[in-house]
């Protein structure tokens, strides 16, 4: 089901939506969390930053979210997320992704948009902490495709406890996206994410000195860096290999748990395209907002400024879980 969702008006223009989302982060909550970790089959770890609500008791809902390119658990939107969750009490679980944050110390290999198989290892390790509790996975941007992709799969393969996924502004197709933010006019957001990646491959290195060291050449895209670095770390011929095995695209379609998909059409490199292109089954549902640019969603409330698609996640998992409790 696809919605055209009217957000709150605020600014119209895509990049101050994705830029001032970006750089202004407001006033970050703070929140206890205790550092878990997740061994993986290969000996390399995740690290998960667990916070717990007061008022949550065995059984409760607990909620996995998941950053995107080049982040971690402390990024913006997925602090912020949790600290909502938790107000509505949800457990939260902020994940540092394969090498990111907390994790870059505890492996060999770094993460990339396919690693759903990381994303159910975590999930599995939670449901040990609680065998009962129902889970949800949310996803930013590149970890919104990880998820729907993981989603995807559990259709034939299915995971214990998984009852809901959230992905807000997710690359479904990650070959039409990587071409999008190559383009001229993205170019100051490539770069970015590119140094963002370069210092993940670094710290790193530097926590596993037996690494060969990467070499990348000065002028480096997104897309090379993929066919340098991610696709032959990853197992794959290249990143065009990567690019179309790792996308959620074929996926989606296939997702039996309730699912809901946040976008903007404006975004400056997620195509929405690929959506449109969907027939989405009945459990999965698709807001479109016009304006909202990259992970902004900044809209006006008449009492303040509001990041509607983090409010809009945030809603829809815990009124799930208030029925829940109250069915």
């Amino acid at each position: 089901m696809t919605e055209e969702f009217r957000a709150p008006p605020f600014l119209g223009n895509p990049h101050v939506q994705t830029l001032l989302g970006y750089f202004w982060k407001g006033t970050l909550p703070a929140f206890s969390a205790q550092e878990r970790h997740v061994v993986l089959p290969d000996g390399d770890r995740l690290v998960l930053h667990d916070s717990i609500p007061g008022n949550w008791r065995p059984g409760g809902p607990i909620a996995l979210l998941v950053h995107g390119l080049g982040g971690c658990h402390l990024s913006g939107p997925v602090q912020r997320l949790a600290a909502l969750l938790l107000a509505r009490g949800v457990r939260a679980v902020r994940i540092d992704l394969r090498g990111c944050g907390r994790g870059a110390a505890f492996a060999r290999r770094i993460y990339n948009g396919g690693c759903s198989a990381d994303i159910r290892a975590a999930l599995a390790e939670i449901l040990t902490w609680d065998a009962n509790a129902p889970l949800s996975v949310l996803g930013f941007s590149l970890g919104g495709n990880i998820v729907l992709k993981l989603a995807g799969e559990a259709a034939a393969d299915a995971i214990p406890g998984l009852e809901r996924v959230v992905a807000v502004a997710p690359p479904i197709d990650l070959e039409l996206c990587a071409g999008m933010l190559g383009a001229r006019r993205n170019r100051f957001y490539e770069v970015h994410f590119v140094r963002g990646l370069v210092r993940q491959v670094r710290e790193l290195e530097r926590h596993a000195p037996g690494l060969p060291r990467a070499r990348f050449p000065t002028g480096l895209t997104l897309r090379r860096f993929d066919d340098l670095y991610t696709a032959p770390r990853g197992g794959f011929a290249d990143a065009l290999d990567y690019y179309r095995r790792s996308s959620s695209l074929s996926l989606i379609s296939a997702i039996k748990v309730p699912a809901l998909i946040l976008a903007a059409r404006d975004d400056p490199f997620i195509a929405l395209e690929p959506f449109e292109q969907l027939v989405l089954p009945a459990n999965v549902s698709l807001r479109v907002a016009a304006n909202g640019g990259h992970l902004g969603f900044l809209g006006w409330e008449g009492r303040g400024i509001i990041r509607w698609a983090e409010r809009q996640a945030a809603d829809w998992i815990s009124s799930t879980a208030s029925a829940r409790d109250h069915g």
